[in-house]
C-alpha cells in the first residue's frame, strides 16, 4: 500500500486493528459510515441493523440490504485471534445468523 502526493508514492508498512487500538466497535461504525468500501461497483448496500438480536439471542455486528434486496449480515472480528479463540469455528456463527433469518414468516418480521 502507498500514499500519493502530488506525484511521489511512499510505501506504507501494514498495521492490525489491535495495534491500533481499534475495538470491533470501532470498525463496526466506520463499515457502517462508509459501507461502499466493501462494494465494488456493480453493488450498493444500505445498513439497516446494528447488533440485531436474532430469536436464539445472536447478534450479527451490521445487518444490510443490497441492491438486488437480498440481507447481508456482517459480523466483524478484530484480528485472527478473535477467530481462533472462539468456541465454535466462525462459519458456524455466520451459518447459524443466516439460518435465523431464513425462518422469517412474513415480509413485516
Amino acid at each position: 500500500m502507498y500514499s500519493i502526493k502530488g506525484k511521489q508514492a511512499a510505501r506504507i508498512e501494514p498495521v492490525t486493528f489491535s495495534e491500533l487500538n481499534m475495538t470491533e466497535n470501532d470498525i463496526e461504525e466506520v463499515l457502517r459510515n462508509s459501507i461502499d468500501m466493501i462494494c465494488d461497483e456493480e453493488e450498493s448496500m444500505l445498513i439497516v441493523g446494528r447488533q440485531v438480536r436474532n430469536e436464539k439471542n445472536g447478534r450479527s455486528d451490521l445487518t444490510a440490504v443490497d441492491n438486488n434486496g437480498n440481507i447481508v449480515l456482517i459480523e466483524i472480528k478484530r484480528d485472527r485471534k478473535d477467530i481462533e479463540h472462539r468456541k465454535e469455528a466462525f462459519e458456524f456463527q455466520a451459518i447459524r445468523y443466516a439460518a435465523s433469518y431464513a425462518t422469517i414468516d412474513k415480509i413485516d418480521d
